[in-house]
């Protein structure tokens, strides 16, 4: 028993080295994605982006502002970017929709 435990083990190990737990992501992933997530709850479900963009704060005594922060996710050469302020997960267009552009369906 202890045997199998081990074999089953290396298995699961060498699939992944392998390349079998290679990120894949698809549009019923950005469904579950909602608006004021923050960046960990996001990788939780997406896994790290392709690419983090931020953009500079602003420099103001009266006004204090949140960075700006872009998640971009490439996979098969379409694209899907997620805008981030301060750690949460902005609104799109609609209110009730996160700021999610581009799509990985066909």
């Amino acid at each position: 028993m202890r045997n199998l435990f081990f074999i089953a083990t290396f298995a699961v190990a060498a699939t992944c080295l392998l390349g079998g737990c290679e990120r894949k992501i698809s549009d019923a992933n950005l469904k579950v994605i909602r608006p004021d997530m923050t960046t960990k709850e996001v990788e939780s479900i997406l896994g790290a982006p392709n690419r983090i963009e931020t953009a500079p704060e602003l420099v103001s005594k009266e006004v204090k502002t949140l960075p700006v922060t872009r998640y971009v996710y490439i996979q098969n050469g379409q694209k899907v970017e997620l805008l981030f302020f301060g750690d949460r997960l902005g609104t799109g267009s609609k209110n009730d929709t996160p700021a999610i552009t581009g799509t990985f369906g066909k």
